[in-house]
This record gives structure tokens, C-alpha cells and sequence, in this order.
């Protein structure tokens, strides 16, 4: 295993000193019901890998281990469960939930907004974690918001994912992710604000470079629907109610995520870099060691 996380990491826009936000009292929690702890790894059936059970949060939007329950990779291999969990912020999780968190071995937190989101809205972090501010975007803002048709929301979508290839400071934010979570002693959780497009993002990238295929890539990317569906749907109706029906089918379009929007950038990867293995290597800057390490530590 490579070395201990840096204390601080520099992003470009904003540096956040390691273990500056809130996290649990130092004193020892009191004993929870076994709905809290977290369960020992059980084997797959089919398989024989283990697979560890991600701790049940409940207070914090699309959480989930990016490795579903072990995805199928190339040559019979699974990818490891309880080593990489995603999010929405960590601003709403309750007591309970970053117990939980702490008790999964959570090590890290990558926050992946921009600084006016981190400073608007700061993330609570498990007890023992150390937080990373790594803002996905490089700029002081998220993207403006297309508000004159579906047509333009959704292609704005697409040239978010697009940008993460073409743009070449998110392509060294995406680098600055993947080295940290390579260089992680234990399990990561990653996010940005609802946690389904910078987030969905470096999802992809990790579990491609694991081994799993593209439709499996895309469908867990899918996933942020069936997760995100009661926001989604609260959206639509509070802005349909405020501003008609052209903004809440535009505002719906932003809000969910579709195949072409991360297929935008999946596809981009292959028109600069013609395999994502050059990708990782001309692309990202990424060592064959920090590259191994990472394959070695997602999938089993």
C-alpha cells in the first residue's frame, strides 16, 4: 500500500487543511443497535469474493458503494466492495449516519464542489477521516444553468462530461482524485453537491479502470435516478409551480442523469486518447504504479 494521505492538498482554487471540519466527540460512542454497525464481510454466492455490506446512511442523498455488490470485470474478477462509497454533501448527515460511516473505516472524504458550495454549505465528516477539497470544476462556480429549452439543459449536460476529458485543469483535479484515493489506507467516500455528475464522473473512471465494461459503467451511473427520484420529482413539482412547465422539464433535465450525458464524455476520451488506458497515462498523468495500486485495490 502506498503512503499516508499529505495533511493538506492545494487545488488550484482553495486548500483545505487535513481534519478542519466538524467530526464525532473523541469520547467512545455509546453501543448502537446492530442496525448501525457494520456487518462483517459476507461471500458471494456465486463467487466465493467477499463482499462488504456498505453501512446503511440514510441522511445523506445517493449514497452507495461504487462497486454496487462486486460488479463483474473482465476475466472473471469482481470489484472490491467497502473500498470507494459515493455521495451527495455531507452537510445534512446526521450523528448517527457518520457513526456509521466511522465504523465502515471511512479514512477519507473528497469533497469535489467548488468553494462557494463548500463555503455555503460545509460537509460533517466521520470521526478519524480526513477531508480533501479537490474542486472538480477548477472555477468559483458551478457551470450556469441553461434555462431556455430542454434541448440546451441537456447539452450543457453533455459538455460538462465532455469537459472533464477536454479541459486540461479538471483533467488534473480527476489525477488529484485518483492519487489520494491510491494512496488512501483504508475506505474512501467521495461526493459533490448531489452527487451524480462530477461524482457519477470519477465513479466511471474507477470502475473502468477496475475492469468492468462500459454498459455496466453507464447503467450504475444510471442508478442516480432511482436514487435521486423523490428530489427529482419535488423539484419538478415546487418549479413547476413557481415557473411553468418549459422550466420544470429544463430543471428535470439537469436533474437526472442519462446515458448520452456521460456517454459525451466516454466518447471524448476515445476521439483525444483512442484507449483509456492512454487516457490514464497521457491524459491524467497517472504512473503505471499508482495505476497498478489502484487495480489492486478495486477488484479482487
Amino acid at each position: 500500500m502506498a503512503g499516508g494521505l499529505l495533511l493538506a492538498i492545494s487545488v488550484g482554487c482553495t486548500s483545505v487543511a487535513a481534519g478542519s471540519s466538524p467530526s464525532l466527540p473523541s469520547s467512545p460512542p455509546a453501543p448502537l443497535p446492530s442496525s448501525v454497525v457494520a456487518s462483517a464481510p459476507v461471500s458471494s454466492p456465486s463467487t466465493g469474493v467477499p463482499v462488504v455490506p456498505a453501512p446503511r446512511i440514510d441522511s445523506v442523498a445517493n449514497f452507495r458503494d461504487v462497486a454496487a455488490d462486486g460488479l463483474d470485470l473482465a476475466g472473471g474478477r469482481r470489484m472490491s466492495t467497502g473500498v470507494t462509497y459515493r455521495s451527495a454533501a455531507l452537510n445534512t448527515i446526521s450523528d448517527a449516519d457518520l457513526i456509521r460511516l466511522h465504523r465502515a473505516g471511512v479514512v477519507s472524504v473528497i469533497d469535489l464542489r467548488t468553494p462557494a458550495e463548500v463555503t455555503a454549505a460545509p460537509d460533517r465528516v466521520p470521526k478519524g477521516a480526513r477531508y480533501r477539497s479537490v474542486n472538480l470544476y477548477q472555477g468559483s462556480a458551478v457551470p450556469a444553468l441553461a434555462r431556455t429549452t430542454v434541448a440546451a439543459a441537456r447539452d450543457r449536460m453533455r459538455r460538462l462530461n465532455v469537459n472533464f476529458v477536454a479541459q486540461p485543469g479538471e483533467r488534473a483535479q480527476t489525477a488529484t482524485v485518483l492519487r489520494l484515493i491510491a494512496a488512501a489506507e483504508g475506505p474512501v467516500l467521495f461526493h459533490c453537491a448531489a452527487g451524480k455528475d462530477r461524482t457519477g464522473w470519477i465513479s466511471a473512471v474507477l470502475q473502468l479502470l477496475a475492469g468492468a465494461d462500459r454498459d455496466t459503467v453507464v447503467a450504475e451511473y444510471l442508478k442516480s435516478n432511482d436514487y435521486r427520484a423523490q428530489l427529482i420529482a419535488e423539484h419538478y413539482r415546487s418549479t413547476l409551480a413557481a415557473k411553468g412547465v418549459l422550466a420544470a422539464r429544463v430543471r428535470r433535465a439537469s436533474d437526472r442523469v442519462e446515458a448520452e450525458y456521460l456517454g459525451a464524455g466516454l466518447d471524448e476520451i476515445d476521439r483525444r486518447y483512442g484507449s483509456f488506458g492512454r487516457y490514464l497515462i497521457k491524459g491524467l498523468g497517472l504512473s503505471q504504479t499508482t495505476i497498478d495500486t489502484l487495480r489492486a485495490r478495486l477488484s479482487a
